[in-house]
């Protein structure tokens, strides 16, 4: 999908996908009738409608499991933004903890990457001019491991709060690695033709009927309820661009909470 629809407040993005479904149909049933004026006898409008289930049938197995991937995608990403913000936060709070000039150099590298999420990443996650890109988040990823690297433990109870610096360490590059496939990771555009050519053919069978009020109701209804599948679909593709994206939220708590650390004890 174009990445400027995503930047629509969510109801105009929504009205124009469902009045891309509806409009077509309805002026196609229309145009059929009024000019074509076929005949159909009751042996070809039963043909049709059993097409019309069958094909109904498969374009809503194919709906649901679109649906269903992107929301996995979806939650998917939303979790790695969560499990990174904390990975942030626990690691922050270990270095801290560990005290030494290496381990507060650390920390403020840990802070600056996570001011580089939200100044720079983040706007290019969006599709939003200005971003870095992920080349630099991992930049300071590296200077992250780099400094940790240069801690020195000088008792027992610093060489095990060490082990789980370096895990926490480990762990944020994981949790990036996820958020950043997942920012750039979209259906394809075979899926889409595929999702758009069942819709259609889903509403073929349909142009058969008279055209009364009732099959009209009927074009709108099956056109408008594909639609909303289709929407979903758009919507959930872009886990970070949109009214409904992903908040960048987690990483605004973990600064906070890395400052109010900074102020010591209340």
């Amino acid at each position: 999908m174009p990445l400027w629809l995503y930047h629509l407040p969510v109801w105009q993005f929504g009205s124009l996908l469902l009045a891309s479904w509806i409009i077509p149909a309805l002026a196609s049933f229309e145009l059929v009738h009024r000019l074509w004026k076929p005949r159909f006898d009751d042996t070809d409008k039963g043909l049709a409608l059993t097409l019309l289930a069958l094909v109904a049938t498969l374009n809503s197995l194919l709906l649901a499991f679109c649906a269903v991937s992107v929301w996995e995608s979806f939650r998917s990403a939303d979790s790695a933004v969560s499990n990174e913000a904390v990975t942030l936060s626990a690691l922050s709070r270990d270095l801290a903890v560990m005290g030494t000039p290496p381990a507060l150099e650390a920390r403020e590298r840990v802070r600056a990457y996570t001011r580089s999420i939200l100044d720079e990443e983040w706007k290019d996650m969006q599709g939003t001019p200005g971003g870095t890109g992920a080349a630099g988040g991992g930049l300071h990823v590296n200077r992250i491991f780099r400094a940790v690297q240069r801690i020195e433990p000088g008792s027992a109870a610093q060489e095990a709060l060490l082990h789980e610096i370096w895990a926490r360490t480990n762990e944020m590059l994981k949790f990036r690695r996820e958020r950043v496939s997942a920012s750039e990771s979209t259906v394809p555009a075979s899926l889409w033709f595929v999702v758009i050519a069942g819709g259609v053919m889903s509403l073929m069978p349909l142009l058969v009927l008279p055209a009364t009020g009732f099959n009209r109701a009927a074009v709108i209804f099956l056109s408008f309820s594909t639609g909303l599948v289709f929407f979903f679909i758009a919507q959930m593709d872009r886990p970070f661009v949109g009214d409904l994206s992903i908040s960048p939220r987690p990483y605004e708590r973990t600064l906070s909470g890395m400052e109010t650390w900074d102020q010591g004890p209340r």
